[in-house]
């Protein structure tokens, strides 16, 4: 760990994505671009979506020689456990981001601070509020699409994310509220397509070719909504005409489809969070109270629709993450104000 003032604070990112492309880069680059703002030394190590170089990641942070001053983690495939109970024993404090440990694992293992004292912070995104509002613009595309007449149903085909992360799990919540709000979606079938823009392609072509019905498809992530249009597509389907598709992450692919009409929206800001981790440590590491009093944060995603990409256009499509001053959401660096209010405000400037 850092020795004294002079040298940088070392933080260990186990990531459980790809480094150089979708999500988990974008993740690792808003992290990247708030690391340099605040002046830490960030060491990534990526684990490319599979569970076992996740582990290897895990070790590799583990042996690092000095040791990090902090490790963030990501409990993806519920592997978090693990990592926060080694960083505990090893006296390293601990910060889980976007997918925290479930409420199973929690009453097992113990919460942050309370019951396990190294583990700092949480930090993770409304998924279930995120689930519930891409099925909501699903029925809402097909209300408003072509001036036609309301229908009596839709036929839902809805494509998961995985089975056991809490982000999919969560958004899964919202979808299951979300039916029992809007009776008029009718869901066929949920599947899993494990992120992949091709497994989404396949399910969806499969379930097309058996003549399964299909009037919207409620996507966990942008890769899945983009496989499941090109499937449609290929089958002479008309997605945002004929049948309606939502999604989720604020991909560059993602954010065209919504402004090609294609998408009712995508939904996300998310890995926002890893320049928001950045800021929640920078106050952990200069005392900022709120922190210490309320170490499990919480914050809203916001949907990107074809009424306002406008807004978020320039930044997104640029994805220069430089540009934006992340110290100014910090606490500890501000004369006023209490709460955090993290979110990409195009109107204010950042």
């Amino acid at each position: 760990m850092a020795e004294n003032a002079q040298e940088p604070i070392r933080i260990a990112f186990i990531n459980p994505g790809y480094g150089d492309r979708g999500f988990w880069k974008d993740v690792r680059d808003t992290m990247q671009a708030a690391a340099d703002q605040f002046g830490y030394e960030l060491i990534v190590f990526d684990s490319d979506r599979d569970w076992k170089k996740m582990t290897e990641s895990a070790t590799k942070a583990f042996a690092l020689q000095p040791l990090p001053d902090y490790i963030i983690a990501v409990n993806e495939h519920q592997q978090g456990t693990r990592i926060i109970l080694e960083a505990n024993g090893r006296g390293i404090p601990v910060i889980m981001l976007l997918n925290d440990l479930t409420e199973a694992q929690k009453n097992t293992y113990g919460r942050p601070v309370k019951d396990i004292e190294n583990w700092i912070l949480t930090l993770t995104p409304d998924n279930e509020r995120a689930g519930f509002e891409i099925a909501k613009s699903l029925v809402d595309g097909a209300l408003q699409a072509n001036n036609a007449p309301s229908p009596d149903a839709l036929c839902l085909l809805s494509i998961a994310g995985d089975r056991k992360t809490p982000a999919s799990l969560q958004r899964l919540d919202g979808l299951d509220r979300a039916l029992r709000q809007f009776p008029i979606l009718k869901e066929q079938r949920r599947i899993v397509a494990n992120w992949s823009f091709d497994e989404a392609y396949r399910q969806t072509s499969a379930w097309l070719s058996r003549g399964g019905c299909i009037d919207a498809v409620w996507a966990a992530n942008d890769d899945i909504a983009l496989g499941a249009i090109a499937a449609l597509e290929d089958a002479g389907r008309l997605p945002g005409k004929d049948v309606f598709v939502g999604g989720l992450n604020w991909s560059s692919e993602g954010l065209q489809n919504v402004a090609d009409g294609k998408m009712t929206l995508t939904h996300g800001g998310h890995f926002f969070a890893g320049a928001w981790v950045m800021v929640l440590l920078h106050d952990y590491i200069n005392g900022v109270q709120t922190i210490k009093d309320h170490p499990e944060v919480s914050f809203k995603m916001e949907a990107i629709t074809r009424e306002n990409i406008a807004d978020f256009e320039d930044v997104l499509m640029m994805r220069d993450w430089r540009t934006i001053d992340f110290t100014r959401f910090s606490l500890a660096n501000s004369s006023s104000g209490a709460e955090y209010n993290f979110g990409l405000h195009p109107t204010s400037g950042r």
